[in-house]
């Protein structure tokens, strides 16, 4: 039987794939999935497609440029035969080249830290601000049940994916093992938020689809709307960008405004639920 289906999207830099692979045991419960994005259509691409040929009972994903630490896969095992249908754990991050400290991982594990001893809260942080979706264990037949799928966008292609998890799992459960290393890179696509015009219509995009869910779901968090203020701080093409978007899809001047301030409040007066700073 096959425990882990562990998806690996990679776009050549085959010296970085090579470590990520070598970071996963071998073991006969362990598949890996690597799927090669040859013609540029982005990660969530290349992560659907692994998925329609995933077989074990959870699927595990891990970036071309990172890896899993030693042990993480024991850490995983603790909670293999368990009831949850997602599992998120502690990351740490690392610059690519040196294996070097780096800043990247404090954010999020900074966050997990704070409300570790707060179950609801940090259940609300791994279901809905956990937006990544490495550093996880995901049943494969909550995925399947559910449809749930990666936008197969530039940028951003993972954030529906990982809500859609955390919202439609029955029990969740943080596990503060540290598994998994994230790289920092010059020029990788966190770093550039804003570069390309069809990056910033696919963020806007995710985003609002999201929002869209939230507001559906009636989940206080407005992600569009702290996406837009960047946009305006941004200026230029990018801000330009967004009001067009905002116009095609009806989206009103005092919607902005409302969402917007709900945003600044909540974040500023840490109201209602944990944010993201």
């Amino acid at each position: 039987m096959i425990r882990y289906s562990v998806i690996v999207p990679y776009r050549g830099e085959p010296e970085l794939l090579q470590r990520a692979l070598a970071s996963v045991p071998a073991r006969e419960d362990v598949e890996v999935l690597a799927v090669e994005d040859a013609e540029g259509r982005g990660a969530g691409w290349a992560r659907n497609r692994a998925l329609e040929k995933a077989q074990g009972e959870w699927l595990v994903f891990l970036d071309s440029d990172d890896f899993f630490l030693p042990g993480a896969f024991d850490a995983m095992d603790k909670h293999a035969e368990g009831e949850e249908d997602l599992v998120f754990f502690d990351i740490t991050s690392v610059y690519s080249d040196s294996l070097k400290p780096s800043a990247r991982h404090r954010t999020r594990s900074g966050m997990l830290a704070r409300y570790a001893s707060n179950p609801s809260q940090v259940q609300f942080y791994g279901r809905y601000l956990y937006n990544e979706p490495w550093g996880k264990m995901i049943r494969r037949s909550l995925v399947e049940d559910k449809g749930i799928r990666f936008d197969e966008t530039l940028c951003a292609n993972d954030f529906t994916f990982s809500v859609l998890c955390g919202h439609w799992a029955d029990k969740v459960c943080y596990d503060p093992t540290t598994v998994y290393c994230v790289t920092e890179r010059e020029g990788s696509v966190s770093s550039r938020y804003f570069d390309s015009p069809q990056k910033t219509l696919d963020r806007l995009k995710v985003y609002w689809k999201v929002q869209r869910f939230f507001d559906k779901e009636n989940i206080p968090l407005e992600p569009f709307y702290g996406l837009w203020m960047m946009c305006k701080n941004e200026g230029g093409e990018t801000l330009r960008l967004a009001r067009e978007f905002c116009a095609r899809e009806s989206i009103s001047a005092w919607q902005l405004w409302q969402g917007c301030a709900k945003r600044i409040l909540k974040k500023r007066l840490r109201w209602g639920v944990p944010y993201n700073a």
